[in-house]
């Protein structure tokens, strides 16, 4: 209780400031080859406080967390299907308490998945089933978006509508992709706005894949009066990862959470 009243207190005075991690989608070229490990010392040595795991379970958990350790950083997020969410349950949650890491998330829908209006809602429903015990078990949640939420549309209401108006807000968060938004015609700082006390966590970038460079100030500047917690960097770069250049990304958007 102490903890939050002084927690509150800063965010009121506006001491805190985001923290700032990155996915570790943004060194695929080293996980390609074997190189996790690089990859978790390359992150630390940007700076980050944190690091987000995707396609994680061909690597044991402990095998994880040890080089996790061995590089400063903690797991915030992990990035996961929703068939073990599903299936296996039990499973993900032994993996993500092995880790250390607070936050599951949902972060993509295969084809099969999704297409109709029904698909789109037997999701929202098993991610809602999958939330609440999460929650029991002491995790949080949250569906990460892509283009196709927008882009799949039935009588008017978009695949994240569906997901938004038919899952509980207080088991379901959002960690929201903003290089997505511009595609589709929304305002960053607007839809975050709609999103309000559902949005966990903000995916950011400072260049796209066709390297035009991206700004993401709106966003973030949205996301802090909401007391978003962590702004995660996500920029693919190119084989071999130049760790000036990540470390460049990371200082934009530490300054961007920053007000500089």
């Amino acid at each position: 209780m102490v903890f939050n009243y002084y927690t509150n207190y800063y965010k009121w005075k506006g001491i805190f400031n985001m923290k700032v991690g990155v996915q570790f989608y943004s060194f695929k070229p080293e996980i390609d080859s074997g190189g996790f490990d690089k990859a978790l010392n390359m992150a630390a040595r940007c700076g980050v406080e944190g690091v987000e795991l995707f396609s994680l379970y061909d690597i044991p958990a402990i095998t994880y967390r040890k080089a996790l350790n061995e590089a400063g950083v903690v797991c915030y997020g992990t990035h996961n299907h929703l068939s073990p969410l599903i299936n296996d349950l039990d499973g993900v949650m032994a993996y993500n308490y092995t880790l250390g890491n607070p936050m599951v998330i949902c972060h993509y829908l295969t084809a099969e998945e999704r297409g109709t209006r029904d698909k789109w809602l037997f999701a929202a429903e098993s991610i809602n089933k999958a939330a609440a015990i999460l929650k029991r078990n002491g995790f949080d949640f949250s569906y990460h978006n892509h283009d196709f939420e927008f882009g799949e549309v039935f009588d008017g209401e978009c695949g994240m509508d569906i997901i938004l108006g038919n899952t509980d807000p207080h088991l379901v968060g959002i960690e929201l992709h903003i290089g997505q938004l511009p595609r589709f015609g929304l305002d960053m700082a607007e839809y975050i706005k709609k999103l309000g006390r559902r949005l966990k966590v903000l995916h950011v970038h400072t260049f796209q894949r066709d390297g035009e460079s991206f700004d993401s100030s709106p966003a973030i500047t949205a996301a802090k009066a909401l007391d978003v917690e962590w702004a995660i960097v996500e920029n693919v770069f190119t084989a071999p990862t130049d760790i000036e250049a990540v470390k460049k990304s990371i200082g934009i958007i530490r300054d961007l959470t920053r007000g500089l």
